[in-house]
């Protein structure tokens, strides 16, 4: 119950989030919003204001804003066609749909500032804790308590930053180390082995290693406003880009599909960070907040970045494509998100099966 409870909660904040975003932009800019929802389908509960209405729907995988003069097919029957939103221009309608997943990064952004600024930040140092036995690192003399400075000449700030860089990157035949061992540095050169394991997308492949465990020590550091705020803005970049990469792996094969989730799986670790504590389930929301404004600015149809790619080509040309073209092109997105949508829903299944030990 307190899963359910917790998934519906961060669904319906990151929801409202984004559809809070299209809904500003729209009012900035003059366009008349006829029905925020949260949800899909048949209206619970709402209310009407002058020229809205707010409602909750039965379906809470979803929601949507319904501008005034939004489809073409209408236009010759508006009365206030100044508040239409297919009157105004290519930029005013990009600013609008972009506003959606801005307000998701946006919220990630500060709910990691709050984090940071309360909070704090803990990492494992990047010193050598202990060297494996016949290991690349032993084999140049690295030894326990070494600290590495950078690698590649890049400044390695923690241990997991060593990680990273060794799972994600495909490192040279030779890295070079600078460690500090007592008040001496110096580099070494270090040849990985490759070793069967899983990369952070999942997939099972070779991880060069070179034969080093990490300290014990774990290190908190405290941050002030303006250095949180300026680390929680570099958290977003890095999640933006790492989900970018991920999904580019995703269609080139590398990045196994079975590693997707949708709301079974989201609703799951939703449930188990409540269980740790708040900062985690913030973190959560934080990270999922991201994921939502990523995938909405793909160029697909039917999602955000979609309708952006429409708008550059009705800028291009001065006016927008024709209404048949249009349908064509949203009955397309449409195909393609609700094969999405099965396929991840079939992943949450077989997960399901799997801890339930069933066929």
């Amino acid at each position: 119950m307190i899963t359910l409870i917790t998934a519906i909660l961060v669904i319906g904040v990151l929801i409202f989030v984004h559809e809070l975003g299209h809904f500003l932009a729209a009012k900035l800019i003059g366009v008349r919003v006829e029905i925020f929802s949260l949800g899909f389908g048949p209206r619970l509960i709402g209310f009407r204001t002058e020229e809205t209405e707010y409602r909750l729907s039965l379906i809470p995988l979803g929601g949507y804003v319904k501008l005034y003069g939004e489809h073409q097919e209408h236009l010759s029957l508006l009365e206030n066609p100044e508040k239409a939103f297919a009157f105004k221009s290519p930029l005013q309608k990009a600013i609008v749909v972009i506003a959606g997943p801005l307000a998701n990064f946006i919220l990630a952004i500060f709910i990691f500032w709050f984090l940071f600024a309360t909070i704090g930040t803990y990492i494992v140092p990047a010193k050598i804790g202990e060297v494996l036995p016949n290991s690349p690192a032993e084999k140049v003399g690295l030894k326990p308590g070494d600290e590495i400075l950078e690698i590649n000449g890049k400044k390695v700030k923690s241990f997991q930053e060593l990680v990273f860089f060794l799972r994600t990157k495909e490192p040279p035949n030779l890295i070079t180390l600078k460690i500090r061992r007592n008040d001496q540095i110096f580099e070494v050169k270090i040849e990985p082995e490759l070793k069967e394991d899983y990369n952070i997308f999942g997939k099972k492949t070779k991880i060069p290693v070179i034969g080093i465990k990490s300290s014990e020590e774990i290190i908190h550091q405290k941050h002030d406003l303006i250095s949180a705020f300026n680390l929680a803005i570099e958290k977003v970049i890095e999640l933006t880009g790492l989900i970018f990469v991920a999904i580019y792996k995703l269609f080139t094969g590398e990045m196994p599909f079975s590693t997707l989730g949708g709301p079974i799986t989201i609703g799951k670790m939703a449930g188990e960070t409540a269980k740790m504590g708040i900062s985690y389930l913030f973190s959560f929301t934080a990270v999922l907040s991201v994921n939502l404004g990523v995938i909405n600015i793909l160029p697909l149809p039917m999602l955000d970045g979609g309708h952006l790619v429409l708008f550059g080509i009705e800028a291009i040309r001065r006016k927008p494509l024709s209404l048949k073209t249009q349908e064509l092109i949203f009955k397309i997105g449409l195909v393609l998100i609700i094969a999405l949508s099965i396929a991840v829903f079939y992943n949450d299944i077989l997960k399901l099966l799997k801890e339930w030990n069933l066929p």
